[in-house]
């Protein structure tokens, strides 16, 4: 299976099989990266299988926007993502000291993962229909996607989550 960077200039797709079901999955063309079920019946977390690593994307409290990442197994985590204030953008803080940053753009229509340098590494562009689809292109390469694989579905949550709330706001 080749590392998460080595897929520079390919596109790479999220894709939902089934309207009905809380199941998406990364793919580039015909092989599937990763996976991406929700658990639960408030939508608190996430269970990622990508690179042969099964990795638990969770909400630590229903009345704080963070997402903590671990995992699966174990009770303390590796990362976390926080938001700026009240905005949707935000920074990864990975375990060595290392962080990322999470721009999604609403109106533009794109998430960008962005270095310290403020380099995008990856954008994340969803696509308009029933289900939820996203096209993914890694621009840049990076030791952090080959250490810490699910930062691109921790981006494509953030990007459900946010057109899933200006969804309920409209009605």
């Amino acid at each position: 299976m080749k590392m998460i960077s080595e897929y520079i200039g390919e596109r790479l797709l999220f894709n939902q099989p089934s309207v009905f079901k809380r199941f998406h999955e990364l793919r580039a063309k015909d092989e599937l990266i990763g996976s991406l079920r929700q658990v639960g019946f408030l939508g608190m977390r996430w269970e990622v299988s990508i690179q042969n690593k099964n990795w638990e994307i969770y909400k630590p409290s229903c009345w704080r926007s963070a997402l903590d990442i671990r995992e699966t197994g174990y009770e303390m985590p590796i990362a976390n993502f926080v938001r700026d204030r009240f905005r949707n953008k935000g920074a990864v803080s990975l375990p060595k000291g290392e962080k990322l940053k999470i721009e999604p753009h609403f109106f533009k229509g794109f998430c960008e993962i962005k270095n310290v340098q403020e380099e995008c590494i990856a954008r994340i562009k969803p696509k308009t229909s029933l289900k939820d689809k996203a096209e993914v292109m890694i621009e840049k390469k990076s030791e952090l996607f080959d250490q810490y694989p699910w930062i691109i579905i921790l981006a494509y949550i953030i990007t459900i989550e946010q057109r899933h709330q200006a969804a309920h706001s409209s009605v």
